[in-house]
C-alpha cells in the first residue's frame, strides 16, 4: 500500500500560486515523508511542476530528501509538457547524481512531446515511466502507454516481456468505447488509419511486406494493412481492392 506525495517546485507556482519558501518545501517534505513512511507506506515523492523548477533548488531539494528522509522513488515532473526531451535527458542525468533512488517520470503532452520526453527520461536513467491507455489526461493528456512501450521496444531496443503488443489495439479501442474520448484516426500505433495507404505506386509489394512502407509491422500489434482509394490510388490499388470485395481475381483494371 502506498501514497503519493506532492507538493509543488516550478517556480511560477512558488511566485504566484504558494508563499511558501524553498526552505519551507524541503522541511515539510522531509517531515510528511517520514510520517508516511512511519505507517509503513510505500511513498513516492512528487514534486510536480519538476520541469520548471530552478535547477540548484530541485537538486537540493533531491538531496536533502535523500539524506533526512526515504520515499521509495522520485518522480521528475513536466506538469505543462514543456521540456524539449534533451532537456529531460540532462536533467535526470542530473538527479541520479545525487540520489541513488529509483527515479519515475511523468509528462503531458501540451506540445506534443509527451512520447519523446519520456523515452528521453528513461535514456537519462528514469526506471519508472507513467503512462495511460489512449494517453487520458489532462489538458492535451498525459503519455500514452501503446506510444511509450512501443518506443521503448523498438527505438530504445529494451524489452518489455510482460506487454502483450498485439493487444494494444483492442484495449485502446476499448477504452475508447468506455471513456467516449474518441482518437484521432491519424494517432500513432491504435489510430484507425496508421496502417493505411492510398498512393498505388508499389501496393502489391507493400501488400506482401508492410513494413517497406510502415516503421512498424501491422501483424506485431495485431492489426492488419489496409487500402484506401483516393486520387493519389494507382491501378494495382483499384485493383487490390476490387479482389478485396470478392470481384475475384482482377487481371486487368483499365
Amino acid at each position: 500500500m502506498g501514497v503519493v506525495l506532492e507538493v509543488q517546485s516550478g517556480l511560477p507556482r512558488l511566485k504566484y500560486q504558494f508563499n511558501w519558501s524553498e526552505e519551507e518545501i524541503i522541511e515539510r517534505s522531509v517531515q510528511t515523508i517520514n510520517y508516511a513512511k512511519g505507517k509503513g507506506l510505500y511513498v513516492s515523492f512528487f514534486p510536480y511542476d519538476t520541469t520548471r523548477a530552478e535547477l540548484p533548488f530541485f537538486k537540493k531539494l533531491c538531496e536533502q530528501v535523500t539524506t533526512r528522509s526515504k520515499p521509495d522513488s522520485i518522480a521528475v515532473v513536466d506538469t505543462t509538457g514543456c521540456i524539449l526531451p534533451e532537456g529531460m535527458k540532462y536533467l535526470l542525468t542530473e538527479i541520479k547524481k545525487i540520489t541513488n533512488m529509483p527515479l519515475e517520470v511523468h509528462t503531458h503532452n501540451d506540445f506534443g512531446l509527451r512520447t519523446a520526453t519520456s523515452l528521453a527520461a528513461v535514456e537519462g536513467g528514469a526506471e519508472v515511466v507513467h503512462v495511460c491507455v489512449n494517453g487520458l489526461g489532462q489538458r492535451c493528456d498525459n503519455a500514452s502507454l501503446d506510444e511509450v512501450v512501443i518506443g521503448l521496444k523498438v527505438l530504445l531496443g529494451i524489452p518489455m516481456e510482460k506487454i502483450k503488443y498485439e493487444k494494444l489495439f483492442k484495449i485502446s479501442k476499448k477504452i475508447e468505447e468506455y471513456s467516449r474520448v474518441k482518437l484521432a484516426a491519424n494517432k500513432p500505433i491504435v489510430g484507425d488509419g496508421a496502417f493505411t495507404r492510398e498512393s498505388g505506386l508499389g501496393i502489391d509489394v507493400f501488400k506482401k511486406e508492410p513494413s517497406v512502407a510502415f516503421g512498424l509491422h501491422p501483424n506485431f500489434l495485431g492489426r492488419q494493412f489496409e487500402i484506401v482509394l483516393g486520387k493519389k490510388s494507382g491501378r494495382p490499388s483499384i485493383k487490390t481492392a476490387l479482389e478485396e470485395l470478392n470481384f475475384g481475381p482482377c487481371s486487368k483494371v483499365t
